[in-house]
């Protein structure tokens, strides 16, 4: 076919706005939105993708010989949806590419592919090529290589996501775990120290039954000594001042070391109070963190959509809204 008739097709195309999706994108973000650079660049893009390769990306059928009108016929459809829906994802994953090589996206042409190769050559007069490079063209610049490594990617990207949205359930089953272990744990350690302050509170209460009849025994001991002579009466009543003296003393330590205790169980079922709050606190702040995180994410997709969207609908006149939707759908 004549360069003649392949400038031709590109200007049916351009007036019937049937002009390919993918190098129309390119040539608009070449020309920064000018109309008039954007058809020149689509021009150039668009020969040299009919006059490289015109059976990978397109296949021509001619309707009347003796005109330059052709009827354009696409790809398979499966194969330019999961192209799409490819470039879809690694954009939103962030994740590099044979692509990210040739600073392409997966829904370009073999043509787009193959110029995005030749104009890479060309910059390197040094000739020293790298080895990710000589791979990507390789595989990128075979169509049947590329669709193989295409499909492979996709397979490989959803196998990702998968695994990555089971370990996030998994984390937080082991969150929700941990926190249940955490809170029978301090439930655990609160029953103990009731049943130890139950404890000692009853040795306390047997050791003070015990005094009372200590000095239930002095009193009578007491009462005895009223019939004894004086000199014994005071040697008897001393001593049982004495005896007085040291239950007194007794009693008053065992005081002392009961409140002891009853503040150190207070002070051990304070701190699991506090520290159980402080767990509550951090599995709330990086719950919260994961969601701002994710809302973030989705905002960002929603902005780049409306403002491909509105590219699209201000710099083609003829394109429709459902048009437009459908060209910017890899940011939804």
């Amino acid at each position: 076919m004549s360069d003649k008739a392949f400038y031709q097709i590109i200007a049916d195309e351009l007036k019937f706005k049937t002009m390919d999706t993918a190098l129309w994108t390119q040539a608009f973000a070449t020309a920064e939105g000018n109309q008039d650079k954007t058809e020149a660049a689509y021009i150039r893009l668009r020969f040299l993708d009919l006059k490289k390769s015109p059976s990978s990306a397109l296949k021509l059928t001619a309707v009347d010989p003796g005109n330059a009108e052709f009827e354009i016929k696409p790809l398979d459809s499966e194969l330019l949806q999961l192209r799409t829906k490819l470039a879809r994802k690694l954009l939103s994953l962030g994740k590099h590419s044979l692509y990210s090589t040739l600073s392409l996206h997966p829904d370009s042409s073999d043509a787009v592919v193959a110029t995005a190769i030749a104009d890479f050559e060309s910059r390197n007069q040094d000739g020293v090529i790298s080895s990710e490079f000589k791979y990507a063209k390789n595989t990128l610049g075979n169509p049947g290589l590329r669709e193989q490594y295409d499909r492979k990617l996709w397979e490989s990207i959803s196998n990702d996501v998968q695994r990555t949205s089971l370990s996030y359930a998994v984390d937080t089953r082991d969150n929700e775990y941990s926190w249940w272990g955490s809170r029978k744990v301090s439930v655990i350690i609160t029953v103990l120290s009731v049943v130890l302050f139950g404890y000692l509170g009853l040795n306390y209460y047997k050791e003070r039954n015990t005094h009372e009849l200590q000095k239930e025994s002095i009193d009578t001991q007491r009462d005895m000594v009223s019939s004894t002579s004086g000199t014994d009466q005071m040697k008897v009543q001393a001593d049982i001042d004495l005896k007085n003296q040291a239950l007194r003393i007794e009693d008053e330590r065992q005081r002392r070391e009961m409140d002891l205790r009853t503040n150190a169980t207070e002070r051990l079922l304070e701190q699991q109070r506090l520290e159980q709050e402080r767990r509550d606190q951090a599995n709330q702040q990086r719950m919260k963190l994961q969601q701002d995180q994710a809302e973030n994410q989705r905002i960002s997709r929603e902005k780049q959509y409306y403002a491909c969207l509105n590219q699209q609908l201000l710099s083609q006149r003829d394109v429709t809204s459902a048009d437009a939707s459908a060209r910017c759908s890899m940011y939804r």
